[in-house]
């Protein structure tokens, strides 16, 4: 009986050892630093043996450094790394430990051996978060994002684009079909924001079914403020068909208005190589100048 209690005493005492963290060969922050256990004990009661062997804790104790290591480096092919130098997302498990989406620089990185598992399983919920910092998309920093007419992005604000922040996507952000994780829920896309700038593109261009086609060859003068317009030109080289042959066609608005292209073709006709451009103008003043090459404007 004494020799039974006193074994598990023993195992009570490496087991606790084993909790523990200090300096040990190779890395100071390993896990096996803290084991102070040596040799074996060997128990026998008459009916089974019991070996319990010091060496069996390391063996441990390097598989749960190695998962540490493997895991943040996983964390950082996501896009997500664990620094000390303060960042984007405290992590409320350990203090002094911060997720960002931007590599830090060299050295500023936590060591993945002084982590404790609660906070490698923050850094992973944290993964999937979306930053709103445009240089965790590999802008320059300080970048401002704007969104044209034609609903895309950029980061000029010239030709009347509107400023707009990162935020997280919805189902309806997303084109019919597609899927996405977002802060760990998986999204199927709707079209429904498509959906709804079609609509709108629709019911601004209802104003001008109908309405005759001025010619912008040459020139053309805005006799009232237009709020919504659309010009058609084109161009063809008069020569046979062959590759990039067609030169551009010429717009230009000179006066009020910002434009955006919506179409940009070139196709073969008759023989003839021609190039055509749509462009969808918004906000002209009377008074405003438009030319285009076999050019027609409509509002």
């Amino acid at each position: 009986m004494r020799k039974k209690f006193l074994s598990i005493l023993a195992i009570l005492a490496i087991t606790v050892s084993v909790s523990m963290v200090a300096v040990a060969e190779g890395n100071p922050s390993s896990t096996k630093a803290m084991l102070h256990s040596t040799g074996s004990i060997r128990y026998s009661d008459g009916t089974g043996n019991v070996v319990i062997d010091a060496a069996d804790l390391y063996t441990l104790a390097d598989q749960l450094d190695l998962f540490k290591v493997r895991a943040v480096k996983q964390l950082g092919i996501m896009r997500t790394y664990l620094t000390r130098s303060g960042g984007d997302v405290a992590m409320t498990s350990a203090d002094g430990i911060y997720a960002v989406h931007q590599k830090p620089n060299a050295g500023e990185e936590a060591d993945p051996l002084s982590l404790d598992f609660a906070t490698i399983l923050e850094g992973i919920a944290v993964s999937q978060s979306i930053p709103t910092d445009p240089a965790a998309y590999g802008l320059p920093a300080g970048s401002k994002l704007y969104k044209k007419a034609d609903g895309t992005l950029t980061t000029s604000s010239s030709d009347g684009a509107e400023p707009i922040s990162i935020q997280p996507a919805a189902a309806g952000n997303l084109s019919a079909g597609t899927a996405a994780w977002v802060n760990g829920q998986p999204l199927l896309g709707t079209g429904a924001d498509v959906a709804k700038a079609l609509k709108e593109t629709a019911d601004n261009a209802g104003g001008i079914d109908g309405s005759p086609g001025y010619s912008i060859s040459s020139e053309y003068t805005l006799t009232e403020d237009v709020p919504l317009a659309i010009a058609y030109v084109s161009t063809d080289t008069h020569t046979k068909s062959g590759p990039s042959l067609a030169r551009d066609p010429i717009f230009t608005v000179n006066g009020s208005g910002k434009y955006t292209e919506l179409i940009r073709k070139g196709y073969s006709k008759g023989g003839y190589d021609v190039r055509i451009r749509v462009y969808l103008i918004r906000n002209l003043s009377a008074g405003t100048v438009i030319k285009g090459t076999n050019g027609l404007l409509f509002y």
